[in-house]
Protein backbone atom coordinates (compact mmCIF):
# COMPACT_ATOMS: atom_id res chain seq x y z
CA UNK A 1 0.00 0.00 0.00
CA UNK A 2 2.98 2.07 0.99
CA UNK A 3 4.67 1.99 -2.56
CA UNK A 4 1.35 2.07 -4.45
CA UNK A 5 0.99 5.94 -2.76
CA UNK A 6 4.15 6.60 -3.24
CA UNK A 7 4.37 5.85 -6.94
CA UNK A 8 1.08 7.71 -7.44
CA UNK A 9 2.22 10.85 -5.86
CA UNK A 10 6.01 10.47 -8.10
CA UNK A 11 3.24 10.39 -11.43
CA UNK A 12 1.35 13.71 -10.35
CA UNK A 13 4.35 15.35 -9.55
CA UNK A 14 6.07 14.66 -12.51
CA UNK A 15 2.74 15.70 -14.31
CA UNK A 16 2.43 18.72 -12.20
CA UNK A 17 6.15 19.69 -13.49
CA UNK A 18 5.40 19.09 -17.42
CA UNK A 19 2.64 21.09 -17.28
CA UNK A 20 4.45 23.58 -15.50
CA UNK A 21 7.50 22.91 -18.30
CA UNK A 22 5.18 23.51 -20.78
CA UNK A 23 3.62 26.60 -19.83
CA UNK A 24 7.38 28.22 -19.41
CA UNK A 25 8.70 27.06 -22.84
CA UNK A 26 5.39 27.64 -24.80
CA UNK A 27 4.70 31.58 -24.41
CA UNK A 28 2.86 33.38 -26.53
CA UNK A 29 4.65 35.90 -29.20
CA UNK A 30 3.27 38.94 -27.30
CA UNK A 31 3.89 37.88 -24.18
CA UNK A 32 7.96 37.23 -25.36
CA UNK A 33 7.93 40.76 -27.15
CA UNK A 34 6.80 42.42 -23.81
CA UNK A 35 9.32 40.48 -21.64
CA UNK A 36 12.12 41.10 -24.24
CA UNK A 37 11.49 44.23 -24.58
CA UNK A 38 11.02 45.76 -20.98
CA UNK A 39 13.94 44.00 -20.44
CA UNK A 40 16.29 46.26 -18.61
CA UNK A 41 14.19 48.72 -19.74
CA UNK A 42 14.37 52.50 -17.85
CA UNK A 43 11.13 54.48 -18.22
CA UNK A 44 12.87 57.69 -16.86
CA UNK A 45 15.89 57.98 -19.49
CA UNK A 46 15.52 59.58 -22.60
CA UNK A 47 14.43 57.38 -25.41
CA UNK A 48 18.04 58.37 -27.61
CA UNK A 49 20.74 56.50 -26.46
CA UNK A 50 23.24 59.32 -27.50
CA UNK A 51 23.66 62.24 -24.36
CA UNK A 52 23.07 64.52 -26.70
CA UNK A 53 20.05 63.04 -28.90
CA UNK A 54 16.77 65.10 -29.02
CA UNK A 55 13.24 63.23 -29.14
CA UNK A 56 11.03 64.83 -31.72
CA UNK A 57 7.41 64.60 -30.10
CA UNK A 58 4.62 65.52 -32.98
CA UNK A 59 1.14 66.79 -31.48
CA UNK A 60 -2.21 66.97 -32.94
CA UNK A 61 -5.90 68.10 -30.93
CA UNK A 62 -9.14 67.54 -31.66
CA UNK A 63 -11.40 68.79 -29.08
CA UNK A 64 -14.39 66.71 -28.30
CA UNK A 65 -16.46 69.51 -25.44
CA UNK A 66 -15.84 73.18 -24.51
CA UNK A 67 -17.39 75.68 -22.34
CA UNK A 68 -16.49 78.72 -20.10
CA UNK A 69 -17.27 79.42 -16.40
CA UNK A 70 -17.72 83.28 -16.81
CA UNK A 71 -17.27 83.92 -13.45
CA UNK A 72 -14.20 82.37 -13.10
CA UNK A 73 -12.72 83.54 -16.27
CA UNK A 74 -11.80 79.85 -16.91
CA UNK A 75 -11.90 77.55 -19.82
CA UNK A 76 -12.58 73.83 -20.04
CA UNK A 77 -11.56 71.36 -22.68
CA UNK A 78 -12.41 67.58 -23.39
CA UNK A 79 -10.45 66.70 -25.95
CA UNK A 80 -8.01 63.97 -27.88
CA UNK A 81 -4.41 64.77 -28.07
CA UNK A 82 -2.34 62.76 -30.22
CA UNK A 83 1.49 62.20 -29.44
CA UNK A 84 3.49 60.35 -30.79
CA UNK A 85 7.20 60.20 -31.10
CA UNK A 86 10.45 57.27 -31.83
CA UNK A 87 11.83 55.16 -29.23
CA UNK A 88 14.94 53.53 -30.62
CA UNK A 89 15.06 51.10 -27.33
CA UNK A 90 11.44 49.10 -28.18
CA UNK A 91 12.43 48.26 -31.96
CA UNK A 92 11.64 44.24 -32.87
CA UNK A 93 11.90 42.60 -35.98
CA UNK A 94 8.17 40.94 -36.41
CA UNK A 95 9.33 37.63 -38.28
CA UNK A 96 10.34 36.63 -34.51
CA UNK A 97 7.48 37.22 -33.14
CA UNK A 98 5.00 35.54 -35.20
CA UNK A 99 4.45 38.77 -37.73
CA UNK A 100 3.16 40.90 -34.95
CA UNK A 101 3.97 44.23 -35.81
CA UNK A 102 2.42 46.36 -33.08
CA UNK A 103 2.02 46.26 -29.42
CA UNK A 104 0.13 47.79 -26.55
CA UNK A 105 1.62 48.42 -23.13
CA UNK A 106 0.19 50.56 -20.20
CA UNK A 107 0.74 54.43 -20.40
CA UNK A 108 3.11 54.15 -17.33
CA UNK A 109 4.98 51.11 -18.86
CA UNK A 110 6.83 52.97 -20.93
CA UNK A 111 8.59 56.27 -21.56
CA UNK A 112 6.23 59.49 -21.50
CA UNK A 113 7.30 63.21 -23.02
CA UNK A 114 5.93 64.82 -19.72
CA UNK A 115 3.76 67.38 -21.55
CA UNK A 116 1.47 69.66 -19.05
CA UNK A 117 -0.43 72.83 -19.44
CA UNK A 118 1.93 75.82 -18.42
CA UNK A 119 -1.58 78.08 -17.55
CA UNK A 120 -3.65 75.29 -15.65
CA UNK A 121 -6.21 76.69 -13.62
CA UNK A 122 -6.52 73.82 -11.75
CA UNK A 123 -2.78 73.40 -9.80
CA UNK A 124 -3.95 70.73 -7.71
CA UNK A 125 -4.25 68.43 -10.72
CA UNK A 126 -0.55 68.75 -13.24
CA UNK A 127 -1.82 65.37 -15.43
CA UNK A 128 -4.20 66.45 -17.30
CA UNK A 129 -4.29 63.10 -19.48
CA UNK A 130 -6.24 59.70 -19.16
CA UNK A 131 -5.02 56.45 -18.32
CA UNK A 132 -4.80 54.34 -21.95
CA UNK A 133 -2.78 52.12 -23.43
CA UNK A 134 0.39 53.26 -25.75
CA UNK A 135 0.63 51.30 -29.07
CA UNK A 136 4.13 50.20 -30.43
CA UNK A 137 5.31 49.84 -34.12
CA UNK A 138 7.94 47.34 -34.83
CA UNK A 139 10.43 50.49 -35.78
CA UNK A 140 10.11 52.08 -32.55
CA UNK A 141 7.08 54.29 -33.06
CA UNK A 142 5.33 55.15 -30.36
CA UNK A 143 1.62 56.39 -30.37
CA UNK A 144 -0.36 57.71 -27.95
CA UNK A 145 -3.74 59.37 -28.02
CA UNK A 146 -5.17 59.95 -24.23
CA UNK A 147 -8.90 61.81 -23.40
CA UNK A 148 -7.89 64.89 -21.84
CA UNK A 149 -9.36 67.90 -19.97
CA UNK A 150 -7.80 70.95 -19.79
CA UNK A 151 -8.61 73.91 -17.40
CA UNK A 152 -6.82 77.29 -18.04
CA UNK A 153 -7.41 80.42 -17.89
CA UNK A 154 -8.71 83.10 -20.55
CA UNK A 155 -9.29 86.40 -19.74
CA UNK A 156 -12.43 87.78 -21.68
CA UNK A 157 -13.62 90.45 -23.51
CA UNK A 158 -17.20 91.25 -23.06
CA UNK A 159 -16.83 94.92 -25.43
CA UNK A 160 -19.91 93.06 -27.41
CA UNK A 161 -21.74 91.46 -25.24
CA UNK A 162 -23.98 89.67 -25.51
CA UNK A 163 -22.77 88.97 -29.17
CA UNK A 164 -19.40 88.83 -28.00
CA UNK A 165 -16.52 86.11 -29.27
CA UNK A 166 -13.38 84.75 -27.15
CA UNK A 167 -10.25 83.28 -28.27
CA UNK A 168 -8.61 81.16 -25.44
CA UNK A 169 -4.99 80.27 -25.79
CA UNK A 170 -3.51 77.37 -24.08
CA UNK A 171 0.33 76.51 -23.38
CA UNK A 172 1.50 72.79 -23.57
CA UNK A 173 4.99 72.24 -23.08
CA UNK A 174 7.73 69.72 -20.97
CA UNK A 175 7.93 70.91 -17.35
CA UNK A 176 11.19 69.55 -16.77
CA UNK A 177 12.90 69.11 -20.15
CA UNK A 178 14.26 71.07 -22.31
CA UNK A 179 14.23 71.90 -25.99
CA UNK A 180 17.16 69.96 -26.71
CA UNK A 181 15.98 66.70 -25.72
CA UNK A 182 12.22 67.07 -26.23
CA UNK A 183 11.52 68.73 -29.20
CA UNK A 184 7.78 69.77 -29.93
CA UNK A 185 6.17 69.99 -33.61
CA UNK A 186 3.09 69.14 -35.34
CA UNK A 187 1.98 66.12 -36.56
CA UNK A 188 2.10 66.13 -40.28
CA UNK A 189 1.78 70.24 -40.10
CA UNK A 190 -1.62 70.45 -39.30
CA UNK A 191 -2.09 73.41 -38.05
CA UNK A 192 -5.81 73.62 -36.86
CA UNK A 193 -7.79 72.12 -34.08
CA UNK A 194 -10.55 69.37 -35.52
CA UNK A 195 -14.11 69.64 -33.99
CA UNK A 196 -14.45 65.58 -32.37
CA UNK A 197 -17.42 63.64 -32.90
CA UNK A 198 -18.91 64.09 -30.45
CA UNK A 199 -19.15 67.59 -30.10
CA UNK A 200 -22.23 69.14 -28.96
CA UNK A 201 -23.38 72.94 -29.95
CA UNK A 202 -26.25 73.69 -27.71
CA UNK A 203 -23.88 74.59 -24.65
CA UNK A 204 -24.13 78.94 -24.40
CA UNK A 205 -21.05 78.73 -26.38
CA UNK A 206 -20.35 77.25 -29.53
CA UNK A 207 -16.76 75.98 -30.91
CA UNK A 208 -15.84 78.33 -33.76
CA UNK A 209 -12.24 76.15 -34.55
CA UNK A 210 -8.74 76.31 -33.46
CA UNK A 211 -5.33 76.95 -34.04
CA UNK A 212 -1.94 74.99 -33.56
CA UNK A 213 1.44 77.17 -33.21
CA UNK A 214 4.77 76.20 -32.23
CA UNK A 215 6.55 78.67 -30.17
CA UNK A 216 10.35 78.55 -29.58
CA UNK A 217 12.45 80.48 -27.36
CA UNK A 218 16.11 80.42 -27.87
CA UNK A 219 18.63 81.50 -24.58
CA UNK A 220 22.00 81.68 -26.20
CA UNK A 221 23.85 82.55 -23.27
CA UNK A 222 22.90 79.19 -21.37
CA UNK A 223 22.65 77.09 -24.62
CA UNK A 224 19.50 76.46 -23.91
CA UNK A 225 15.98 76.34 -25.83
CA UNK A 226 12.80 75.55 -24.73
CA UNK A 227 9.91 74.97 -27.01
CA UNK A 228 5.57 74.79 -26.06
CA UNK A 229 2.61 74.49 -28.23
CA UNK A 230 0.05 77.25 -27.98
CA UNK A 231 -3.51 76.12 -28.86
CA UNK A 232 -5.72 79.06 -29.76
CA UNK A 233 -9.59 78.16 -29.22
CA UNK A 234 -12.15 80.52 -30.70
CA UNK A 235 -15.78 80.56 -29.24
CA UNK A 236 -18.74 82.50 -30.01
CA UNK A 237 -21.28 83.39 -27.88
CA UNK A 238 -25.01 81.82 -28.74
CA UNK A 239 -27.64 82.92 -26.41
CA UNK A 240 -30.95 83.66 -28.25
CA UNK A 241 -32.87 84.34 -24.60
CA UNK A 242 -30.80 87.77 -24.67
CA UNK A 243 -32.48 89.09 -27.51
CA UNK A 244 -35.35 88.96 -25.55
CA UNK A 245 -33.90 90.05 -22.39
CA UNK A 246 -31.73 92.81 -24.13
CA UNK A 247 -32.02 93.81 -27.00
CA UNK A 248 -35.58 93.98 -27.19
CA UNK A 249 -36.07 96.08 -23.59
CA UNK A 250 -33.24 98.43 -25.36
CA UNK A 251 -35.56 99.16 -28.16
CA UNK A 252 -38.47 99.93 -25.97
CA UNK A 253 -36.43 102.25 -23.66
CA UNK A 254 -34.98 103.82 -26.60
CA UNK A 255 -37.83 104.64 -28.11
CA UNK A 256 -39.82 106.06 -25.04
CA UNK A 257 -36.94 108.06 -24.46
CA UNK A 258 -37.39 109.41 -27.93
CA UNK A 259 -41.11 109.40 -27.42
CA UNK A 260 -40.46 111.79 -24.08
CA UNK A 261 -38.10 114.05 -26.29
CA UNK A 262 -41.28 114.81 -29.26
CA UNK A 263 -43.74 115.67 -26.41
CA UNK A 264 -43.92 119.49 -25.95
CA UNK A 265 -41.34 120.94 -23.71
CA UNK A 266 -44.22 122.53 -21.20
CA UNK A 267 -46.43 119.12 -20.94
CA UNK A 268 -47.12 117.86 -17.47
CA UNK A 269 -46.84 114.24 -19.70
CA UNK A 270 -43.50 114.62 -20.30
CA UNK A 271 -42.50 114.29 -17.05
CA UNK A 272 -44.23 111.31 -16.22
CA UNK A 273 -43.14 109.95 -19.60
CA UNK A 274 -39.47 110.53 -18.65
CA UNK A 275 -39.76 109.18 -14.66
CA UNK A 276 -40.93 105.45 -16.55
CA UNK A 277 -38.10 105.81 -18.76
CA UNK A 278 -36.01 106.61 -15.85
CA UNK A 279 -36.88 103.68 -13.83
CA UNK A 280 -37.31 101.17 -16.64
CA UNK A 281 -33.66 102.24 -17.64
CA UNK A 282 -32.41 101.58 -13.78
CA UNK A 283 -33.82 98.62 -13.26
CA UNK A 284 -32.18 97.05 -16.81
CA UNK A 285 -29.05 98.63 -15.53
CA UNK A 286 -29.33 96.09 -12.36
CA UNK A 287 -30.21 92.87 -14.61
CA UNK A 288 -27.04 93.17 -16.83
CA UNK A 289 -24.93 93.71 -13.28
CA UNK A 290 -26.29 90.32 -12.32
CA UNK A 291 -25.62 88.73 -16.05
CA UNK A 292 -22.46 90.18 -16.84
CA UNK A 293 -19.63 89.03 -16.49
CA UNK A 294 -17.95 91.20 -13.63
CA UNK A 295 -13.85 90.36 -13.44
CA UNK A 296 -13.21 91.28 -17.16
CA UNK A 297 -11.49 94.41 -17.26
CA UNK A 298 -13.77 95.86 -20.72
CA UNK A 299 -17.15 97.20 -20.62
CA UNK A 300 -20.15 95.98 -22.63
CA UNK A 301 -21.09 98.54 -24.72
CA UNK A 302 -24.82 97.74 -23.75
CA UNK A 303 -24.01 98.52 -20.72
CA UNK A 304 -22.27 102.26 -21.63
CA UNK A 305 -25.36 102.81 -24.08
CA UNK A 306 -27.99 102.25 -21.04
CA UNK A 307 -25.82 104.27 -18.30
CA UNK A 308 -25.56 107.41 -21.20
CA UNK A 309 -29.39 106.69 -21.67
CA UNK A 310 -29.68 107.05 -17.86
CA UNK A 311 -27.75 110.45 -18.10
CA UNK A 312 -29.98 111.71 -20.74
CA UNK A 313 -33.02 110.72 -19.20
CA UNK A 314 -31.97 112.26 -16.05
CA UNK A 315 -31.52 115.50 -18.12
CA UNK A 316 -34.22 115.93 -19.88
CA UNK A 317 -36.18 114.87 -16.34
CA UNK A 318 -34.28 118.01 -14.95
CA UNK A 319 -35.59 120.18 -17.72
CA UNK A 320 -39.08 118.76 -17.86
CA UNK A 321 -39.23 120.23 -14.28
CA UNK A 322 -37.50 123.26 -14.59
CA UNK A 323 -40.39 124.40 -17.43
CA UNK A 324 -42.85 123.43 -15.37
CA UNK A 325 -41.59 125.42 -12.52
CA UNK A 326 -40.73 128.44 -15.00
CA UNK A 327 -44.52 127.92 -16.45
CA UNK A 328 -46.13 128.05 -12.94
CA UNK A 329 -48.05 131.14 -12.12
CA UNK A 330 -47.84 130.46 -8.48
CA UNK A 331 -44.41 130.30 -8.11
CA UNK A 332 -42.69 133.73 -7.64
CA UNK A 333 -40.45 134.75 -11.18
CA UNK A 334 -36.44 134.30 -11.48
CA UNK A 335 -35.12 137.41 -11.05
CA UNK A 336 -31.50 137.31 -12.41
CA UNK A 337 -30.63 136.57 -15.97
CA UNK A 338 -28.49 133.62 -17.48
CA UNK A 339 -24.93 134.53 -18.39
CA UNK A 340 -24.53 137.11 -21.26
CA UNK A 341 -21.91 134.29 -23.14
CA UNK A 342 -24.17 131.67 -22.82
CA UNK A 343 -27.69 133.98 -23.90
CA UNK A 344 -25.42 135.60 -27.36
CA UNK A 345 -23.91 131.87 -27.76
CA UNK A 346 -27.74 130.65 -27.97
CA UNK A 347 -29.23 133.63 -29.70
CA UNK A 348 -26.89 133.11 -32.57
CA UNK A 349 -26.04 130.41 -35.34
CA UNK A 350 -25.95 128.17 -32.90
CA UNK A 351 -29.59 129.18 -32.23
CA UNK A 352 -30.43 128.19 -35.68
CA UNK A 353 -28.31 124.79 -35.69
CA UNK A 354 -30.30 123.90 -32.53
CA UNK A 355 -33.96 125.00 -34.03
CA UNK A 356 -34.43 127.41 -31.39
CA UNK A 357 -35.68 130.14 -33.34
CA UNK A 358 -38.94 129.93 -31.76
CA UNK A 359 -37.70 131.13 -28.35
CA UNK A 360 -34.86 133.15 -29.56
CA UNK A 361 -37.31 135.37 -30.93
CA UNK A 362 -38.85 136.15 -27.23
CA UNK A 363 -35.65 136.68 -25.73
CA UNK A 364 -36.37 140.30 -24.26
CA UNK A 365 -40.69 139.55 -24.04
CA UNK A 366 -39.98 138.90 -20.13
CA UNK A 367 -41.71 141.03 -17.69
CA UNK A 368 -39.95 143.77 -16.45
CA UNK A 369 -37.93 144.32 -19.75
CA UNK A 370 -37.71 147.65 -21.20
CA UNK A 371 -41.05 147.31 -23.27
CA UNK A 372 -42.93 147.18 -20.37
CA UNK A 373 -42.16 150.36 -19.23
CA UNK A 374 -41.58 151.85 -16.25
CA UNK A 375 -44.84 151.79 -14.50
CA UNK A 376 -44.21 147.79 -14.94
CA UNK A 377 -41.02 148.21 -13.66
CA UNK A 378 -42.24 149.82 -9.89
CA UNK A 379 -45.06 147.37 -9.72
CA UNK A 380 -42.95 143.67 -10.18
CA UNK A 381 -39.65 142.70 -10.14
CA UNK A 382 -37.90 141.94 -13.26
CA UNK A 383 -38.38 138.56 -14.81
CA UNK A 384 -36.22 136.52 -17.37
CA UNK A 385 -38.55 134.10 -18.05
CA UNK A 386 -38.27 133.64 -21.87
CA UNK A 387 -34.07 133.89 -21.57
CA UNK A 388 -34.49 130.60 -19.11
CA UNK A 389 -36.85 128.84 -21.76
CA UNK A 390 -33.92 128.98 -24.82
CA UNK A 391 -31.48 127.66 -21.89
CA UNK A 392 -34.27 124.81 -21.21
CA UNK A 393 -34.65 124.42 -24.76
CA UNK A 394 -30.95 124.45 -25.90
CA UNK A 395 -30.47 121.66 -22.82
CA UNK A 396 -32.98 119.50 -24.30
CA UNK A 397 -31.68 119.92 -27.79
CA UNK A 398 -28.28 118.73 -26.58
CA UNK A 399 -29.56 115.95 -24.86
CA UNK A 400 -31.46 114.36 -27.79
CA UNK A 401 -28.53 114.85 -30.08
CA UNK A 402 -26.32 113.00 -27.63
CA UNK A 403 -28.76 110.16 -27.09
CA UNK A 404 -29.32 109.87 -30.89
CA UNK A 405 -25.66 110.07 -31.04
CA UNK A 406 -24.63 107.04 -28.67
CA UNK A 407 -27.81 104.92 -30.14
CA UNK A 408 -26.44 104.95 -33.74
CA UNK A 409 -22.86 104.62 -32.40
CA UNK A 410 -23.51 101.55 -30.69
CA UNK A 411 -25.85 100.21 -33.15
CA UNK A 412 -23.01 100.27 -35.60
CA UNK A 413 -20.72 98.81 -33.42
CA UNK A 414 -22.79 95.64 -32.99
CA UNK A 415 -23.35 95.45 -36.59
CA UNK A 416 -19.41 95.49 -37.00
CA UNK A 417 -19.16 93.12 -34.75
CA UNK A 418 -21.90 90.69 -36.22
Amino acid sequence: MVAQRFLVLMVTAAALQQVLADGQQNPTPEERLKKKLLEGYDKTTLPQRESNGTTTVRMGVQVQGTWIEEDKQVVHINAWVLLTWTDPRLTWDHKDYGGMKTVQFGDHEVWQPGIVLYNNADVTKVDPYGNTDVIIDSDGTVVWVPPATFRSECPLDVTYWPYDSQACALYLGSWTRHGYHIDIQLYKNRSHVIPGWFMKYTHSWQFLGGQLNIIAREYPNVNLRYVMLQMIVNFSRVSPIFTYTVVFPAIVISALTLLQFVLPMREPRRLMVGCVSLLLTLMHLVYLVSVVPTLSDSIPIVVKFFGQTLAVIVVSVGVSATLLRLTDTRQPTISFAPPVALKTLLTGPLGTVLFLRQYTDKVGMSGGASEDGEVLEETRPASHHYEWLLVAAAVDRVAVLAFIATFFITFIAYVAAV
